[in-house]
């Protein structure tokens, strides 16, 4: 066994004897990942049942009941290690897991909240409109995002979000993306407030002592 392979194994072991706790048993928020975790949260992807479907569901908050017209439908936040396994996830299984730890080494992912946003068919908003973050449309939005104080983005991106129809696809909404820097961001209760036009208002608590 080459030198190389003695080095990999033990920490392929490691990841997958980690894999034996469930998403609720997780530890805690982690900013900076290791080859290991990279690994266990690749695999972790892999899975497949109900459990992904669980850890996916405790890093959003949605909003059935929010008011009719254009209005916020879901708040989401992205850990590093939540980042790898939907990277994982979304691209299957052409994705090797050695290219999962090298797109991690060659540029860590930060932490990011999502903001989705609902409009009418009828919403008098263009697709190009809707992809710009400091536009008309989401100038309508503000995003707090803090732990005892407000912390800011580094950077933002957003994009229109469409029906299923092919050519006939209509703007049903738009998305937001708040990328922040994982050294501002502490293993406790984060909270995102998004306020709209008017007095609207919703809030999202995730408890990051509790999410990886």
């Amino acid at each position: 066994m080459s030198s190389v392979l003695r080095l990999r194994f033990p920490i392929f072991l490691a990841a997958l004897a980690a894999l034996a706790l469930s998403a609720s048993t997780l530890p805690a928020y982690i900013d900076h990942l290791s080859e290991a975790e990279v690994i266990e949260a690749y695999t972790f992807a892999q899975r497949h049942d109900q459990d992904l479907v669980k850890f996916f569901r405790t890093y959003e908050k949605s909003f059935p009941n929010a008011r009719s017209g254009t209005w916020v439908s879901s708040i989401a936040i992205r850990t590093p290690f939540c980042s790898v396994v939907q990277n994982a996830f979304e691209k299957g299984s052409t994705y090797p897991m050695s290219r999962a730890r090298e797109d991690y080494a060659a540029k860590p992912y930060g932490f990011a909240a999502i903001v989705s946003i609902s409009t009418p068919f009828a919403a008098p908003w263009t697709a190009n409109e809707l992809a710009d973050p400091k536009g008309r449309f989401w100038r309508q939005f503000d995003v707090e995002l803090s732990q005892n104080h407000r912390i800011a983005p580094g950077n933002s991106t957003a994009r229109p979000l469409f029906s299923v129809g092919g050519d006939n696809a209509a703007i049903v909404g738009a998305e937001l993306r708040l990328e922040y820097d994982v050294r501002d961001i502490a293993s406790t209760m984060i909270q995102i407030r998004v306020t709209g036009p008017g007095t609207q208002s919703v809030t999202a608590d995730f408890d990051l002592d509790t999410l990886r």
